[in-house]
């Protein structure tokens, strides 16, 4: 209360009667110095660093995405400026925003002009940057924040905070990214599995020498099959009928 009081009183000074929101000093200075532990962090690694040393950048990345989102004012019912509490699309695309009268005219092209640009997002209404995801586009990133976070005010309008909390989530996402093992394999299922060098560097556990051991030439069922396998082959044929052969009848 004293801190809104006091924040309030500074501001009547300038005559105009604005009042700072309350906590925004607290987490405009508080996401500047956790910034400036980010930056040191980042200097430390390059693109070729291992997934797990991208762990702690991208908790604290998130933190500051925590922050700036707090900074911003409240995302809209939707997701769409124009319609912010209106109906929700209950199977609303990958990417579109919430709101019905928007995806529907997007759905029939009526009124192109007037539906905002499809932009893909989470489910919090925050942009997703574009694949695929690197070290170099962390950075530039990084760096759109640090420049946000300086240029920002106490003052600032409410569209600068939302502006400054879509590029730190659009980092964060990177970050988190660039800490997810990297798929060398080209398997889905063992997306940080070592490579077998004897088998066009496929993934271990697919190699007809796997891990497990198996000389069978068959593919594990859990595993995607070595890159330029040739799914559509035929299985090999059953061998021929021989009487007093093994499991004939009689």
């Amino acid at each position: 209360m004293l801190g809104h009081v006091s924040e309030k009183r500074r501001a009547d000074k300038q005559g105009d009667g604005y009042a700072v929101p309350v906590g925004r000093p607290y987490l405009l200075a508080e996401f500047r110095t956790k910034l400036a532990a980010v930056n040191s962090s980042v200097t430390g690694l390059y693109s070729e660093s291992h997934p797990a040393e991208f762990d702690a950048t991208s908790d604290a990345v998130y933190v500051l995405f925590h922050i700036a989102r707090n900074l911003a004012p409240a995302r809209t019912y939707t997701g769409c400026d124009r319609h912010p509490n209106g109906a929700i699309d209950p199977e609303a695309p990958q990417g579109w925003s919430r709101c019905l009268l928007c995806n529907e005219a997007r759905r029939l092209g009526t009124n192109p002009a007037n539906i905002p640009p499809v932009a893909r997002s989470s489910p919090l209404g925050f942009p997703v940057p574009e694949g695929p995801y690197t070290f170099e586009q962390l950075g530039q990133l990084l760096r759109q924040v640090n420049e946000q976070a300086f240029e920002l005010s106490l003052r600032s309008d409410d569209a600068d905070f939302a502006h400054f909390a879509d590029t730190t989530h659009q980092a964060f996402i990177v970050a988190r990214e660039l800490a997810r093992p990297r798929n060398t394999s080209g398997c889905d299922i063992h997306p940080g599995a070592p490579t077998d060098p004897t088998a066009d560097n496929a993934c271990l556990s697919a190699s007809p020498t796997g891990a497990a051991g198996s000389t069978s030439g068959t593919t594990p069922r859990s595993c995607s099959p070595p890159p330029g396998a040739d799914d559509s082959a035929p299985p090999p044929a059953d061998p021929p009928f021989t009487p007093g052969s093994p499991g004939s009848p009689g």
